[in-house]
């Protein structure tokens, strides 16, 4: 079977920032800008009004994406962003807050929280994502990765799915923690009522999109982290970040 990729962009020719927007966002020196795959290509006017306005704007091209400034909704590691040096905010074009979020999350290693910008082309206003829009999922983040050291009984949930399937990487888990019994779990689909089938696992490790470790176990209470995270559980908690900010 043959399978060709077409791009979904938006029907806008160019983005461009409102007044108001681009005021705001002169309160900072270094702007990182992302969007939605349907307005990455279409940013050179709002990149050139930040420019003007003094603004120093820095992008990238993060993991698994196919151009710059496009962000998908599960890089929520720092890391895959790909960023050359960090910004004092960061500016999303698009609608909606899964994309935008996912900027937030993936500051949960660091000292400080940088602010979210996010423009709305549809409503052609800008709305702000600070580090209270998810303070509730870290701290409950943080409870499960307390949870994840202190038990004994471990399940790793492995999907079949193209793309993410982490089988290999999910089985160093039990070389990291000896100590522990892990028992790993694969399917196409997580169904999470399925998972209490299973009353003996303590607590789970998600291998598949992140979101699920974090929007997804907050919203349904389920012990649950992100495999990257438990690798190195003890590291983060241990370290001063916004993930173990009181």
């Amino acid at each position: 079977m043959e399978v060709m990729f077409i791009d979904a962009k938006t029907k806008e020719e160019k983005i461009i920032l409102d007044s108001g927007t681009v005021d705001y966002c002169k309160k900072y020196k270094v702007i990182a800008v992302y969007a939605a795959v349907q307005f990455a290509s279409q940013l050179p006017t709002a990149v050139s009004q930040l420019a003007e306005a003094g603004i120093e704007v820095i992008t990238s091209q993060p993991d698994r994406t196919s151009r710059e400034f496009q962000i998908l909704g599960c890089d929520t590691f720092h890391p895959g962003l790909r960023l050359a040096r960090d910004p004092d905010a960061y500016l999303y074009v698009g609608d909606g807050l899964f994309h935008p979020r996912a900027l937030a999350l993936a500051q949960k290693d660091a000292d400080r929280f940088r602010e979210i910008i996010r423009y709305d082309p549809f409503a052609k206003q800008h709305f702000i994502l600070d580090e209270s829009d998810v303070r509730a999922i870290l701290r409950s983040y943080k409870g499960n990765l307390m949870a994840f050291l202190a038990a004994t009984n471990i399940g790793v949930i492995v999907t079949t799915k193209s793309g993410q399937q982490q089988f290999v990487p999910g089985k160093e888990l039990a070389k990291r923690y000896p100590e522990k019994s892990v028992y790993y779990f694969a399917e196409n689909t997580i169904d999470f009522s399925r998972l209490e089938d299973f009353p003996f696992i303590e607590v789970w490790v998600n291998t598949a999109c992140p979101r699920i470790g974090y929007d997804d176990a907050t919203e349904r209470r389920i012990a649950m982290v992100n495999l990257n995270d438990a690798m190195q559980a003890k590291e983060l908690l241990s370290s001063k970040n916004l993930l173990t900010k009181e």
